[in-house]
C-alpha cells in the first residue's frame, strides 16, 4: 500500500494484492486531499476483503480481441490502412506459433518478449508494427478484459540491418531514363498486347503518375484534343488485403487533378487504344480500363509492372529502381529542366509544396555543376 503527493497536488492511492485466484493485482485511484487518499485506501481494502476484486475476467481469445479492436479503429480509415493492419496481425500475431486462439488472459509479459525478439530478428522496422500489437492490448485494458498491459516494462532489441539495396537508385538522371526507354520500347513496343507495358511505364516516367493512378485509369479519364492531352485524376487503386483490390479517391484534395501528357506518350496511348480496340473485337469482350490485363476486363495486378520494369532492364547497364523510382525521375528531371515548382506540384498532385522540393527533387550533379554559373550570370564582377 501506499499513498503518495504527485507533483501537481493531488494524491495517489495504490493498493498491491492478491487475488483469490493467486494473480497479483493492484488498484489505483488519484484524489485531491491526503484526507481523501486514506479515505479511498480503506475503500479498497474492504473491496479486497469483501472479495470484489476476484472476479474472473471475460474469457475472451486474441482472435476475438483483434475482431474488436479493428471495429473500433478502422472507423474514419481507408481500405488499404486497414488491410495493412489486418494483414500483420495474420502475418505475425494470430499464428499457432504464437497467438492464434490463445486467451488473452494467459498472455504475460515474458511471453510477448519472445514475440518481440523474434520479430525484431525479422524486420528492421519492427517498433512501429509491434506498437500495433500494444495498442490492441490497451484497448483490452480499457474494456477490463486484462488488468495490465503485457507490454509494460518490456524491452525492445536491436533489429537486424536494413536489407542492402545499394544496387537500387531512388531515381534515374537524364541519360539512365533514355536508356531504360529504350530498352522498354525494344521490350515491349510490339503490336500486340505486351505494348500496354511499354504505355505504362513511359507513362509513369513521362508524367509523375503514381502507379495506383495508372493502374485504374479509365479511357474516359483521357482527353485527346488538337492543342495536347490531358488525364482527370480522381481514384486510385490499393491493395488492401492480400490480392484484394479497392478503388479509393485520392489521399488530398490535391491527388485531384489534371496531368498533361506529352506528345510521344500521347501517340502511345492512341497506338494501345487501338491494339486493344483489335482485341475486343477478337475476343468479343469490352472494357473502359485503359490497362486490363490478359483476359481484357480486369485491372492489372499490382505487383506486374514492377516485373514489366525488371524485365526491360535485363542484361543492360541499366541500374534497378523501383515503379515509384519513375515518379522520382519525372519531378526530379522537370525541376532540373527549370519546370516552375508551382507547375510541377500540381502536375504530381502534391498538397505541400516542401514534399515536392524536399522529398522527391533531389540536387542531381549536373545541377551541382551549373551552380557557379548560374550565380555568375547575375553577379559576373
Amino acid at each position: 500500500m501506499s499513498i503518495k503527493k504527485q507533483k501537481n497536488g493531488n494524491y495517489q492511492v495504490r493498493v498491491q494484492f492478491t487475488d483469490s485466484l493467486g494473480r497479483r493485482r493492484n488498484k489505483k485511484k488519484t484524489v485531491a486531499s491526503l484526507t481523501l487518499a486514506k479515505r479511498a485506501e480503506r475503500e479498497i481494502l474492504n473491496e479486497v476483503d469483501a472479495g470484489t476484486f476476484n472476479k474472473v475476467h471475460k474469457k475472451i481469445t486474441m482472435n476475438e480481441l483483434i475482431d474488436k479492436f479493428m471495429l473500433d479503429y478502422s472507423r474514419g480509415k481507408r481500405k488499404v490502412t486497414i488491410g495493412r493492419v489486418n494483414r500483420f496481425f495474420e502475418l505475425y500475431v494470430l499464428t499457432n506459433e504464437w497467438f492464434n486462439h490463445v486467451q488473452i488472459s494467459k498472455i504475460d509479459r515474458p511471453i510477448v518478449q519472445a514475440w518481440i525478439d523474434e520479430l525484431a530478428n525479422k524486420q528492421s522496422t519492427y517498433k512501429s508494427n509491434a506498437s500495433q500489437l500494444k495498442r490492441v492490448f490497451d484497448f483490452a485494458v480499457s474494456y477490463e478484459y486484462i488488468d495490465s498491459n503485457p507490454f509494460e516494462r518490456v524491452h525492445y532489441p536491436t533489429p537486424i540491418d536494413k536489407p542492402n539495396r545499394s544496387y537500387r537508385v531512388e531515381n534515374y538522371d537524364y541519360d539512365q531514363l533514355q536508356a531504360f526507354i529504350h530498352a522498354v520500347e525494344n521490350k515491349f513496343a510490339k503490336p500486340n498486347l505486351d505494348y500496354r507495358k511499354y504505355v505504362y511505364l513511359r507513362l509513369l516516367a513521362f508524367t509523375g503518375m503514381r502507379s495506383g493512378e495508372a493502374t485504374v485509369l479509365l479511357w474516359s479519364d483521357i482527353e485527346f484534343t488538337d492543342s495536347g492531352t490531358n488525364i482527370t485524376i480522381s481514384k486510385t487503386l490499393s491493395r488492401y488485403r492480400g490480392q484484394n483490390f479497392s478503388i479509393n479517391p485520392p489521399k488530398t484534395e490535391a491527388g485531384k487533378r489534371v496531368v498533361m501528357v506529352d506528345e510521344i506518350t500521347a501517340r502511345t496511348l492512341k497506338t494501345w487504344r487501338n491494339i486493344q480496340q483489335q482485341a475486343f473485337m477478337a475476343s468479343g469482350v469490352r472494357s473502359d480500363i485503359v490497362f486490363t490485363s490478359k483476359d481484357l476486363v480486369s485491372y492489372t495486378t499490382h505487383s506486374l509492372p514492377r516485373t514489366w520494369l525488371l524485365s526491360a532492364i535485363k542484361g543492360t547497364d541499366i541500374p534497378q529502381t523501383n515503379i515509384h523510382g519513375l515518379r522520382h525521375t519525372y519531378i526530379t528531371l522537370a525541376v532540373q529542366a527549370g519546370m516552375d515548382i508551382k507547375t510541377l506540384q500540381a502536375q504530381v498532385g502534391h498538397d505541400d509544396i516542401n514534399t515536392t522540393l524536399g522529398v522527391y527533387a533531389s540536387v542531381t550533379k549536373d545541377m551541382r555543376a551549373k551552380t557557379v554559373d548560374v550565380f555568375t550570370s547575375l553577379v559576373n564582377f
